[in-house]
């Protein structure tokens, strides 16, 4: 997984889910073990397609 803030891979398997601090039962945030930011799994679909849009319009040119 890459992180939506940092940029930084992971493996989520090895990062855990949810955290302690948010107070939900059934959290499905994966942390960086970078920065700690929350990233979502459910939304990952649509940053892919956010992100293919961006391709198509030429919005990620620094994108490798």
């Amino acid at each position: 997984m890459q992180c939506r803030m940092c940029g930084h891979e992971f493996d989520e398997k090895k990062a855990g889910q949810g955290c302690q601090s948010c107070g939900k039962e059934d959290c499905a945030s994966i942390h960086c073990p970078n920065c700690g930011y929350a990233n979502s799994p459910e939304f990952e679909e649509e940053f892919k397609f956010i992100d293919s849009l961006k391709d198509k319009l030429g919005f990620n040119k620094n994108k490798k």
